[in-house]
């Protein structure tokens, strides 16, 4: 047998071989951001789920003006804890990208200042409260966007 032959099947050997690790490398990476973007669009839901389930009971503490302050102040303060919305912050925090946890932040804060003045007295038709709800609505309509921008971005 020549050596020329031996050469180039061993040549065509580690070609083969080169080919198929890379291609296991590129499918490993592929899929590995498909994780971790699945990951993050639970956080992601996570998050938005729970901010928008407090922000509905703090708007019927608002409604029921037929309520003592006391008990509105209490159902607005439960809600965020009740839906662990600064929990769910704290894990965007540390998962999602910083611009995104700037827009988390703003939401929250957003929430935060809604409450407070549903705590303060405010009903929901009072000025205060509807400028709170809507300033809220706009964090998490622009939170909502740069989240989807994130997940369109990774693929």
């Amino acid at each position: 047998m020549e050596w020329t032959v031996l050469a180039g099947t061993g040549v065509g050997a580690v070609v083969g071989v080169g080919a198929t690790l890379l291609a296991d490398r590129v499918r490993w990476s592929r899929d590995s951001r498909a994780r971790e973007r699945e990951t993050l669009r639970l956080l992601y839901v996570d998050y938005l789920e729970a901010i928008a389930s407090a922000r509905d009971e703090i708007s019927r503490a608002s409604a029921d003006v037929g309520r003592p302050l006391a008990e509105r102040s209490e159902a607005a303060h439960r809600a965020m804890r009740e839906h662990e919305v600064f929990a769910k912050q704290y894990q965007l925090e540390l998962s999602a990208p910083p611009d995104v946890v700037e827009l988390v932040v703003s939401a929250t804060q957003g929430l935060v200042d809604y409450r407070d003045a549903v705590v303060g007295g405010a009903t929901r038709e009072d000025d205060t409260c509807t400028a709170a709800r809507r300033a809220f609505r706009a964090a998490r309509k622009t939170l909502t966007e740069g989240m989807r921008a994130t997940l369109v971005a990774s693929d």
